[in-house]
């Protein structure tokens, strides 16, 4: 598009996005087929009424070129009413070619041409930021609608919710009595991680097998309007009392106030105080803003691990501390292969966070981390201070990331070759019921909708909630179809090889819905759980959610997207299933 100068921030403006209709038309007005081995009319698109971006193909060669008014100081060659721009320079016989083109439109302005695009019903218009480097793609917000704004209407990731939602941690409440503090409003913003509460997200993570909550150890305070007038006075009073009644349960009492303390001018310490001098109990502080600070518990792990020696005593070299890895994969299959390879598991934390264990972090020499955190806290820049090793490991996805994770940890303390000898008796069961469920993904295919934001997250451990999706699916035997959008038609270039992968382009809604009724793939990536989008395609849905972590996880995964691929109800009954209105156009001016 052309260059604006002197504007720093360009306000967005309106795209326009030519549907199958304009295409034709204007390849036949330039005298183009639609096959044949001649130039083909590729895309078409206008930007606000001052330029037409049109693209055509000639085997491996493309031609990009702008038509602009013939006025236009930017135009190379003019015909007419018209100007015209190529976008890489033009060589002389490209320009001579355009001056072709511009005879055949015979007198047609930018207007009309414009208008033939937007006559179309399947062009697209939708705004964006001319002249801006970027994707732009912007994940929904929490609880919004997924549909034509912001370019939500292509996107299939929910990122930035699972941060924001998952970015709070969960008490193991044996020991410990959790006071909420906080209005209902707040209780509704921040589910607790229940596969049973009605969402429109796909929870990543799946529930563990052992509940967490002790009847009785965990109660909530609801502030409404009275207290804000008037204070908390009498609720304080109970709270404290019921503090009191709890406190034999253990030595920890967590407060956890959101936003209305905050407002009201709660003196919140103040209240911890008095539940400390009528328990004895140890008071922590749990808010909003530790998450957002990326420092969960931060006040108690500073005070804790900075207590002179701490850190005295003597660290047994063959245990383990294990953080940010979930409860029934490392109380299960990690303890058990771990424990094979001459080493045992001392204290694990995150996403639970069970403080009476912090005590006994120093008893074990190794501390683990996983790559993929739960949530951010600074428990790991603490240890890095101590006198104890530190490492991180890769997240074990797969049978690779398994081994790889399995194997760092045992090499650190000196036990490689008894994890090698643990490790090849666990394949012997493993690789043949993996190698047959492997076989069976053979000629199925699954596809991810993505863009040049969305991409690379595909190979990512996505804001720590996910595996790195296209790697696991590869090895699991599928084939891969990445629908890629592109405004302007371009295909993109792969962060890293996958010869498993079929690009497909699309533009629109209208291509984007064509490209998931008519493609030969079997199911369709999206963490929203009701996706019409997959539904009314025919499709199967799949999520962050069906990928597990370690070898039972990996064999639970294939069998989770194999039933998926294999449910025909979607594609039986796609006509007749319940669906959104879509509508094609952002608001026009």
């Amino acid at each position: 598009m052309p260059e604006r100068e002197g504007r720093s921030a360009p306000a967005p403006v309106r795209h326009l996005t030519a549907g199958p209709a304009a295409l034709a038309r204007l390849a036949k007005l330039l005298g183009l087929s639609a096959a044949g081995a001649g130039w083909r009319l590729e895309g078409l698109c206008a930007w606000d009424g001052e330029s037409v971006r049109v693209a055509l193909r000639r085997g491996a060669r493309r031609l990009v070129w702008l038509l602009l008014d013939a006025d236009d100081p930017q135009a190379q060659v003019r015909a007419g009413r018209l100007g015209f721009r190529a976008l890489d320079g033009g060589s002389p016989a490209e320009l001579r070619l355009l001056e072709a083109w511009g005879r055949r439109l015979k007198g047609r302005g930018l207007p009309e041409i414009i208008r033939m695009i937007s006559d179309d019903p399947e062009s697209f218009s939708e705004r964006q930021v001319p002249d801006q480097g970027g994707d732009l793609l912007k994940v929904p917000y929490v609880g919004a609608p997924v549909e034509l704004v912001d370019s939500g209407w292509r996107n299939f990731f929910c990122d930035q919710d699972f941060d924001v939602l998952l970015g709070v941690p969960q008490l193991v409440s044996k020991g410990t009595v959790d006071v909420q503090y906080a209005d209902l409003e707040c209780y509704y913003a921040r589910p607790t991680r229940n596969l049973l509460k009605w969402n429109f997200l796909d929870w990543p993570e799946g529930e563990d097998s052992a509940p967490l909550l002790e009847k009785g150890s965990h109660f909530t305070t609801e502030l409404d309007e009275h207290d804000m007038i008037l204070g908390t006075g009498a609720k304080a009073d109970a709270l404290v009392e019921k503090v009191r009644e709890l406190s034999a349960r253990g030595k920890f009492v967590v407060f956890t106030h959101l936003c209305t303390p905050i407002v009201l001018g709660e003196d919140f310490s103040g209240l911890a105080r008095r539940c400390t001098e009528a328990t004895g109990n140890t008071a922590v502080g749990w808010s909003q803003k530790d998450r957002d600070n990326r420092d969960n518990f931060g006040d108690y792990f500073r005070q804790a691990l900075g207590r002179p020696g701490f850190f005295a005593g003597r660290s047994d070299p063959r245990a383990v501390n294990l953080f940010h890895f979930p409860r029934d994969l490392r109380v299960g299959e990690f303890a058990q292969i771990l424990r094979e390879a001459g080493l045992r598991v001392n204290v694990s934390l995150f996403p639970e966070v069970d403080l009476a264990s912090v005590e006994r972090i120093p008893r074990a020499r190794w501390q683990v981390f996983c790559a993929r955190s739960s949530y951010h806290d600074s428990l790991r820049a603490l240890l890095e201070k101590s006198p104890l090793p530190v490492l991180t490991v890769p997240a074990p996805y797969g049978p690779a990331g398994t081994a790889e994770c399995l194997l760092r940890v045992a090499a650190a303390a000196g036990r490689r070759e008894a994890f090698a000898q643990a490790w090849k008796r666990r394949m012997r069961d493993f690789l043949p019921r993996w190698r047959a469920l492997r076989r069976q993904a053979r000629g199925l295919r699954l596809a991810f909708v993505v863009s040049e934001s969305t991409l690379p997250r595909l190979w990512q451990l996505r804001y720590g909630q996910s595996a790195p999706l296209l790697p696991l699916v590869e090895a699991m035997g599928f084939g891969i179809d990445l629908l890629y959008y592109d405004s302007h038609g371009v295909a993109p270039n792969l962060p890293r090889p996958c010869p498993a992968a079929k690009v497909t382009l699309f533009g629109s809604p209208a291509e984007l819905e064509a490209r998931l009724r008519d493609g030969g793939f079997q199911a369709v990536f999206s963490d929203l759980f009701f996706d019409w989008r997959i539904s009314r395609a025919g499709k199967g849905r799949f999520s962050s959610k069906d990928f597990e972590m370690g070898l039972g996880g990996a064999l639970r995964s294939l069998e989770r997207l194999l039933a998926v691929c294999r449910l025909p109800f979607y594609q039986r009954y796609a006509e007749n299933l319940a669906s959104v209105p879509r509508r094609l156009d952002a608001p026009r001016d």
